[in-house]
């Protein structure tokens, strides 16, 4: 049965077998510590137990990696998705959608309750884009060049490998839905014209 709990610096040791995936984006550690420090309620782990020889163990199944940003007078405010995975063999178990569901009510009301949920996917993940539709997400809009080692200057020069859809969930407290739209597949923006 899988727990969830804080995520703690010396769990970057774990992780190895879940970063692994070529699907996942891996980060140098100040990156990590920069999330454990800033945004440590929206860095957490599920687990699964283990029995050790003469104590239970548990090891790391999977991650989420998010934090808020933006502005609420803007319709900005949101809970960014930096990172969801789970570690191969504890897949297709639905981890990560509980990892999403999970950072989804702790953006609800409280001290964050934020307008959205928002990720970046690449085109091509369609698995990962497909949980997300079943999750309740869509697509905000096209990233050209996302993934790409250089920024493009054509927005209309798609590349499944390289671009991402930026999906969005849209949270009880935007009422009107105004931060989400029909169609997101046909608005293409360049990476550089990202705020939020």
């Amino acid at each position: 049965m899988s727990s969830i709990r804080p995520f703690q610096m010396d769990d970057l040791f774990s992780v190895n077998p879940i970063n692994i995936d070529p699907l996942t984006e891996n980060f140098n550690p100040s990156f990590y510590s920069q999330y454990l420090i800033e945004w440590p309620t929206f860095f957490f782990k599920s687990t699964e137990e283990t029995h050790g020889l003469f104590d239970q163990l548990y090891e790391i199944s999977g991650y989420m990696m998010g934090k808020t940003e933006g502005r609420l007078d803007k319709k900005e405010w949101h809970t960014h998705i930096t990172a969801v995975t789970v570690m191969p063999t504890y897949r297709r178990l639905g981890l990560a959608q509980g990892l999403c569901v999970q950072l989804e009510k702790m953006s609800v009301g409280g001290v964050y309750d934020t307008l959205f949920v928002d990720l970046f996917v690449k085109v091509t993940n369609s698995l990962a884009y497909k949980m997300y539709k079943g999750l309740g997400y869509s697509v905000y809009r096209r990233v050209i060049g996302y993934y790409g080692r250089t920024v493009p200057e054509d927005r209309n020069n798609l590349d499944d490998e390289i671009d991402a859809f930026d999906m969005r969930k849209a949270l009880p407290r935007d009422i009107k839905r105004e931060t989400v739209r029909d169609n997101g597949e046909k608005v293409y923006v360049l990476p550089n014209e990202i705020e939020f």
